[in-house]
């Protein structure tokens, strides 16, 4: 089975809900492992599975975490592979919410990966007026949604919002 099959298979529900939301987890959290992404390996994200996958999702897994691998090295300098487990961290959590589609999520790793997609980058202080030292792309976002808290049809917010989740994958077909 390849990762097409694997995501198709998934959102049919032939691959148990438990089992998709732990593979996910790996993807985001595996990297948070290293200190940079030069020594992260496929087999490091195999080792976190809960259970032997069959050898048909095995080798969707080993395409998935080779695309994560191929992320990580291309982001591997420090600044930039914080930031990517910042997006990793981020999307997981749409993913989680039902913002981010499974099939948008992986086009989007797969793109990042082969240096198509780029990271989002902020210059938050410019954007918000002021940040905290080591604000970052996630607090963007739970400031965002905090803000609408408030003023649900603030256009501003909205507008930053949007564009955020476009620039993390999110269709807006979820």
């Amino acid at each position: 089975m390849n990762l097409q099959q694997w995501i198709d298979a998934a959102l049919r529900g032939e691959i148990a809900e438990d089992d998709v939301q732990h593979s996910l987890w790996l993807l985001s959290n595996t990297p948070m492992l290293y200190d940079s992404g030069e020594k992260i390996a496929v087999e490091d994200y195999l080792r976190g599975l809960e259970h032997q996958p069959s050898a048909a999702e095995a080798e969707a897994l080993g395409e998935l975490f080779d695309h994560a691998v191929a992320f990580s090295r291309r982001f591997a300098e420090p600044a930039q592979y914080d930031r990517m487990q910042d997006v990793l961290s981020l999307q997981f959590d749409l993913w989680a919410r039902g913002v981010l589609r499974l099939e948008d999520w992986i086009a989007w790793i797969e793109g990042a990966s082969k240096g198509t997609i780029e990271l989002p980058e902020y210059d938050f202080d410019e954007i918000l007026g002021s940040a905290p030292e080591g604000f970052m792309i996630q607090d963007f976002h739970d400031e965002l949604n905090y803000r609408l808290e408030d003023a649900p049809e603030d256009e501003w917010v909205l507008s930053h919002l949007d564009e955020l989740h476009r620039r993390v994958g999110v269709t807006g077909k979820a």
